[in-house]
């Protein structure tokens, strides 16, 4: 493996990121699980916690883009930063439109999926750190892949409840629109842990 400068900085900027994910994810459990008067403060603080995140990501790909060499592969640098970011807006999103549609209780399994993406997020922002030595790559790989597969696996068990015919098509449409983007933020963290695979086996 060729000697690459591996800036500090640039691996903490990752780390910061990965911080205010876990956080959301943390604020989207308290969010489902809270009475519908309390939601939209919460739903506030992760819209903050989500302006924190893309001012990071604004911060991160212009230092990769000023680089003259990069640690690893720019594109996959950059590649791992967005799907960071992009997991984080799936989920701020997902907490809005609770709020926005007014969604009143939600129907079972949403907790768990919560705590799915919950779960995702706090493994990615445990690990992010391993960027910077790409130890304990595939052990961290093989863990998002199952929570992503579990998570998918609740996704469908909600999908098909509500296609039961207990709910009317508003409600469907509500719920629906919530728990597909909250499905689409563990979609995004298992895309991170792809990436962190492809840099290790890159540099291998």
């Amino acid at each position: 493996m060729a000697f690459t400068p591996k800036d500090p900085v640039l691996f903490e900027m990752y780390v910061s990121l990965a911080e205010r994910l876990a956080s959301g994810a943390r604020g989207a459990v308290d969010l489902v699980v809270s009475p519908i008067e309390k939601r939209s403060e919460i739903a506030k603080r992760i819209g903050q916690t989500e302006n924190e995140a893309d001012e990071i990501l604004g911060n991160l790909i212009r230092k990769i883009d000023d680089m003259f060499v990069t640690p690893y592969d720019r594109g996959d640098l950059q590649d791992l930063a967005n799907a960071l970011d992009d997991a984080m807006d799936a989920l701020e999103e997902a907490t809005d439109l609770a709020v926005l549609h007014n969604v009143g209780e939600f129907p079972q399994g949403t907790v768990d999926l919560v705590e799915a993406v919950r779960k995702l997020a706090e493994l990615t922002s445990r690990n992010i750190s391993s960027l910077k030595n790409l130890k304990d790559i595939d052990h961290y790989v093989t863990e998002a892949n199952k929570i992503e597969d579990e998570g998918d696996r609740i996704h469908r068990r909600i999908t098909a409840m509500l296609f039961s015919g207990s709910y009317d098509a508003m409600t469907i449409l509500r719920i629906v629109g919530v728990i597909d983007l909250f499905e689409d933020s563990l979609d995004e963290m298992a895309r991170v842990a792809r990436v962190m695979r492809t840099i290790s086996l890159k540099e291998s």
